[in-house]
């Protein structure tokens, strides 16, 4: 009896008939290739996963692979397509080639543009986070993503700003009012895009918009 082909196996055909801009890629666990799955990867970047379920023996199964992201996907943008693997290569291709891999391009696109938007907000941030403690003696800086936060310890009180994307926080703690004033006046001066009301006053938390 003939032993059924993998999913390692049936990348490469599969890649061929979808046309020249596909190579089929192994998938690894530690340095053990794996034959129960396969990534093809297009010229331009784009990649689909293909699998063979433990729990749906005999299916194929074929999903768009992304980047890391904390893209927040929509309703039918994560869908995948079940197919026999015993469906001739060709088969599979054709079934691919038409609103699957134009959704997936679309989808493939939005995540990118996700992806460089947040990395120049995390640029952002960082620049804003380090001009700000430069200017403020004591403070401590931490960065998580595309919000930062600073703390300075008083004696009384404490000084709290969080950069959010493109808003800062000030919370001021029981801080002496030449303190909180100090701390306001530092973030509107030398950051000119954060608008400061005027008469903007201290132990109260503020917003200011960048």
């Amino acid at each position: 009896m003939d032993q059924r082909p993998t999913v390692a196996d049936l990348a490469h055909p599969i890649a061929l008939a979808l046309g020249g801009n596909w190579r089929p890629t192994p998938v690894f666990h530690g340095v053990r290739e794996l034959t129960h799955a396969a990534i093809l990867t297009h010229l331009d970047a784009r990649q689909l996963h293909l699998s063979e379920r433990f729990d749906d023996p005999g299916h194929l199964h074929i999903r768009g692979h992304f980047p890391a992201t904390d893209y927040e996907f929509r309703r039918g943008e994560l869908d995948s397509i079940r197919i026999a693997m015993d469906e001739a290569a060709e088969a599979i291709a054709a079934l691919l080639s038409g609103e699957f891999i134009d959704a997936h391009r679309d989808v493939h696109r939005r995540v990118k543009e996700h992806n460089s938007q947040q990395a120049k907000t995390r640029r952002a941030v960082e620049e804003h986070a380090r001009d700000i403690a430069a200017r403020l003696p004591g403070a401590r800086t931490r960065i998580d993503g595309t919000s930062a936060y600073l703390f300075i310890d008083l004696e009384p009180g404490e000084v709290r700003i969080g950069i959010e994307g493109d808003a800062v926080n000030i919370v001021l703690n029981d801080a002496p009012q030449i303190i909180a004033d100090a701390v306001v006046f530092a973030v509107s001066r030398f950051l000119p895009h954060i608008q400061t009301p005027e008469g903007e006053r201290g132990q109260q938390a503020a917003e200011l918009t960048l």
